[in-house]
């Protein structure tokens, strides 16, 4: 005898928590990445890879000139004119702030698919709020799904970084305006040094972050029995 389709009120829930997992995965996908785009990792990491002595200036220039072209992407002036001190000229190229404005234009499209990802999962989790083990499996799913790829990532950005470096920008920048000569400004204020310290800390923290989402959801899909396995009350 064939079993009863599932009421409306349990594909709701079943929606629901694929919602949950969906929008926990971009969330976990993007919040470390994103939150490297501030100026206190971006300066340590230029200092660290020795940006004054690239540009000839000092670290509170560098920092300055950076902070501008961050609040340029964030805030979308998709100016990038920024100068050092003492020069009316803008110390990257045409060329070069093109390229800027493309990356400010993904860095952007990014920030807001987090913030509608967040929205999606606090209300997803308000709905499903009853049904604690659709809500570790959701988050189980999402976590071992990022966790997983980011993993995968690792491995190729360590054995070819050059290569995986440049098939990013060939998949995000189409329009191929990434190729600058040693010379660059550009390659000076944020040489593959500084990339490669920011892509191993970005795969960390996803792999960080989805640890963490994986204990929560295994410890609520544990704790919590199936929805239809729940006593009703009398």
């Amino acid at each position: 005898m064939a079993a009863p389709p599932p009421s409306p009120r349990r594909r709701m829930r079943a929606i629901g928590a694929w919602l949950l997992g969906v929008s926990m995965a971009l969330l976990i996908l993007l919040s470390g990445p994103l939150a490297l785009f501030n100026p206190w990792f971006v300066s340590f990491e230029q200092a660290r890879n020795e940006v004054p002595a690239r540009l000839a200036t000092s670290q509170a220039e560098v920092d300055r000139v950076t902070s501008g072209m961050l609040c340029d992407l964030f805030i979308g002036c998709d100016d990038f004119g920024q100068a050092l001190a003492g020069s009316s000229t803008p110390l990257l190229t045409p060329a070069e702030r093109s390229h800027m404005r493309d990356v400010g234009h993904l860095v952007r499209l990014l920030a807001i698919l987090w913030l509608l990802a967040g929205a999606v999962a606090i209300g997803m989790l308000v709905a499903v709020r009853r049904d604690r083990h659709r809500i570790g499996g959701a988050l189980l799913s999402a976590s071992a799904a990022v966790g997983t790829g980011a993993i995968i990532l690792a491995l190729i950005f360590a054995v070819d970084f050059n290569q995986a470096f440049i098939g990013f920008h060939e998949i995000f920048f189409p329009q191929g305006n990434y190729l600058f000569g040693p010379g660059s400004n550009l390659l000076k204020l944020f040489p593959e040094g500084f990339w490669y310290d920011v892509s191993l800390s970005a795969g960390v923290s996803i792999i960080l972050t989805a640890l963490v989402v994986l204990v929560v959801g295994w410890r609520l899909w544990r704790a919590a029995p199936p929805r239809s396995e729940v006593p009703a009350a009398t």
